[in-house]
């Protein structure tokens, strides 16, 4: 085997399109065929190991990550198929390029349905080896971009501790919920719902006990509701919830039921003196609110209402409130 590195990023490929010189593995039994893809790869800035055999190659990818991995498929020992299998399975995010002659090409097919991504037919020449290790790897790229904004995308709309939709992400669901009711004339509600006692319960059990009733609370909810109807840790000990196309008066039957669910769930390793309940709120749109501000302010009434009751119920708002 052999380990050697340049400096340089790739042609063709912008630096910042590929932020960081890609580690490439060839494997070939032909050895003065496998130096001259390495010094190729390595001109080129690339980060190069050579293996000679499939069971070097796969050693080699247990210890390794690899960006890219350029395999014969005509080897003694191992068939390019399992190598490609075995490579994929050790190895997940490694592209895949295989390479073979003209009666091999039914198994490049068969090696890119197992997980490759393109196929070299010898003899090539060595600009369009070129051309197909740079395309492979700016694809890499691109996926591995889209993957992280999708990531922060989540990670910027989600609660950490509860993986709820977060407070930022509330009042965009919010508005969408309001012009979709504006849009097609139907009505929806808004549940807002603080946790009885929470602070005590902290001081007296600790945050790690806190946070155990929160992420319960966070799936109990999550069980009860909809696949439209999006729950929300609002803050703190705080969650809401929108009821989608629910009218008040559903909206009060779900929110009975919500509270009574809460009452008489078991939160293991709880104390058993202790009882985790809720207080909420109910507030309808465009019944009690034309706006999201007026809307909230709303439920939020009618749950201070709810706590001021002895908690463990729900209120829903009224004009006399």
């Amino acid at each position: 085997m052999n380990k050697d590195a340049l400096c340089q990023n790739a042609p063709f490929v912008n630096e910042e399109d590929i932020s960081e010189k890609a580690r490439i593995m060839i494997v070939d039994d032909e050895e003065s065929f496998l130096r001259v893809l390495q010094s190729v790869l390595e001109v080129n800035g690339y980060q190069v190991t050579t293996c000679l055999n499939a069971f070097d190659a796969i050693e080699e990818l247990k210890n390794e990550v690899y960006e890219l991995v350029i395999t014969d498929l005509k080897m003694p020992g191992l068939s390019g198929v399992e190598f490609v299998k075995k490579a994929k399975k050790i190895s997940p995010n490694s592209y895949i390029v295989v390479m073979t002659g003209f009666p091999s090409v039914e198994t490049a097919v068969k090696c890119m349905k197992l997980g490759a991504t393109d196929y070299l037919v010898k003899p090539f020449d060595m600009e369009y080896f070129q051309i197909i290790v740079e395309r492979t790897l700016y694809k890499r790229t691109l996926e591995k971009r889209a993957a992280e904004r999708d990531y922060y995308e989540q990670i910027s709309r989600t609660d950490g501790l509860t993986g709820l939709y977060n407070h930022r992400f509330f009042h965009k669901l919010l508005d969408s919920e309001m012009s979709r009711a504006d849009r097609y004339k139907h009505n929806f509600s808004l549940l807002m719902i603080d946790i009885d006692d929470f602070k005590r319960f902290n001081d007296q059990y600790g945050h790690q006990a806190g946070d155990k009733v929160l992420k319960e609370l966070a799936s109990l909810f999550k069980s009860l509701v909809r696949k439209i109807d999006p729950v929300i840790r609002y803050g703190g000990e705080e969650f809401s919830i929108i009821l989608s196309e629910t009218a008040k008066g559903h909206g009060r039957i779900f929110g009975k039921r919500v509270v009574k669910s809460v009452a008489s769930y078991d939160i293991q390793g709880l104390p058993q003196v202790e009882k985790i309940t809720i207080s909420a709120g109910l507030a309808g749109y465009p019944d009690d609110a034309h706006t999201q501000e007026d809307l909230i302010r709303k439920a939020d009434i009618a749950l201070y209402k709810a706590k001021s009751m002895g908690k463990n119920t729900l209120c829903v708002y009224t004009e006399d409130e």
